[in-house]
């Protein structure tokens, strides 16, 4: 086959352009950090970056429901342990009530104070998280207890913290304060015992049953902390599976700088050299003859 001057320059020009492309592809490359810049670069990258983008998108929301529990969680525990508090002191004012020796004016300062954790304890019930009522069931908006009657509903709120994987947050201000033992009945029926000075009625029946109202509250307080640890224990398994995600994107997606500038310092030695073969290859004209 005959090798004309035009097929000669033409084949030097493909390859230029192959050169210039392959040069500017590196540094299309330097300039954004990627080695994937369009899907034509790398279809089988480009799939797999989808799917560990996927798998971000969905390990970031379970990372954020599991902050979102643990931060009601805690503050439930925080509530409950209050609750105790306002128990145990009403625990301590039914043992010095109950004595015989006591004088009516102690015994009404020892009603009023009861009457006063009451309000109290009608507080605690009424505890909000991020403007949310966490003992309100579903009705989070309004306050779930009001003069000793609730309010709320039994809904209960469950978090996705996995694939399939839900986890229940909330108790109940009914499950809290009512079910078990109606506390605001409760503290009521104690302090006319301790203003009427019924200290039978004290030492036997309302201490017994505040008793039961603390051990409810304990129960559902260990409940709580089972949950928080769980929650920690996933936290920490979501972002060290978070942490392996964008590791494995970065090795599909990220460039090694120091590679790849070494690639185009080749390239453009490469371009060079091409450069200045071809003005020798192609040189030659008529008018050079002709001289």
């Amino acid at each position: 086959m005959r090798i004309t001057q035009g097929m000669l320059v033409g084949n030097f020009l493909n390859n230029l352009n192959t050169n210039y492309r392959n040069m500017n592809k590196i540094q299309e490359q330097l300039s954004t950090t990627k080695k994937i810049n369009r899907p034509s670069d790398d279809p089988v990258g480009v799939i797999t970056s989808l799917r560990l983008y996927t798998g971000l998108t969905e390990t970031e929301k379970y990372l954020s429901n599991v902050e979102d529990a643990m931060g009601w969680l805690n503050t439930t525990d925080t509530a409950l342990g209050q609750a105790c508090d306002v128990m145990d002191r009403v625990r301590e004012i039914i043992i010095a009530g109950a004595a015989d020796s006591l004088s009516q004016s102690a015994r009404d300062a020892l009603a009023a104070e009861v009457s006063q954790l009451r309000e109290q304890l009608e507080q605690i019930g009424n505890t909000a998280h991020d403007g949310r009522y966490i003992f309100g069931g579903f009705r989070t908006t309004e306050p779930p207890f009001a003069a000793g009657a609730y309010a709320g509903d039994t809904g209960s709120m469950n978090y996705e913290i996995g694939v399939n994987i839900t986890v229940p947050i909330n108790l109940t201000g009914d499950d809290v304060l009512i079910n078990t033992v109606d506390a605001f009945a409760l503290l009521t029926d104690i302090e006319n015992d301790i203003s009427g000075g019924n200290t039978a009625s004290l030492s036997g029946t309302r201490l017994g049953e505040l008793d039961q109202a603390i051990d409810n509250v304990l129960s559902l307080r260990t409940e709580v902390g089972a949950k928080t640890n769980r929650l920690e224990l996933t936290n920490n398994r979501l972002e060290d599976a978070n942490l392996n995600l964008n590791q494995i994107l970065s090795n599909t997606e990220d460039i090694n700088t120091a590679e790849v500038i070494t690639q185009l310092k080749m390239q453009e030695n490469t371009y060079q050299t091409a450069l200045a073969a071809g003005a020798r290859i192609i040189q030659p004209t008529l008018i050079d003859f002709l001289r």
